[in-house]
């Protein structure tokens, strides 16, 4: 049974004991070497990383998204002779957005 007391006669349980109780002491070492989180505080951490990669991926996903589309638009206007429609996409984003929604990109 578990009394939560230390029999004296273990010598490595008193070993332990010393040791923790010299380290429980030092209250720099402590703060220096074993940074305490909660799980609150762990839990935060973590959805903050996830929600930084997740947004990350998320934007490197659209630009590449965006670069397709322009691509095949700037293809498809260039095909048709539209060299003038293809300046104004390139320049004014109105103008881009239209020609996207005619070629359904």
């Amino acid at each position: 049974m578990d009394t939560g007391t230390t029999p004296q006669d273990d010598s490595l349980i008193r070993l332990i004991e010393d040791e923790m109780a010299c380290i429980n002491i030092d209250a720099a070492w402590k703060e220096s070497m074993m940074p305490f989180l909660t799980v609150e505080d762990d839990a935060r951490i973590q959805a903050r990383i996830s929600y930084e990669d997740g947004r990350s991926e998320g934007l490197a996903e659209g630009r590449s998204e965006g670069e397709a589309a322009m691509a095949a638009l700037m293809e498809r206007l260039f095909a048709e002779g539209r060299a003038e429609d293809a300046r104004r996409a390139a320049a004014d984003a109105d103008a881009r957005a239209r020609l996207l929604e005619e070629y359904g990109l």
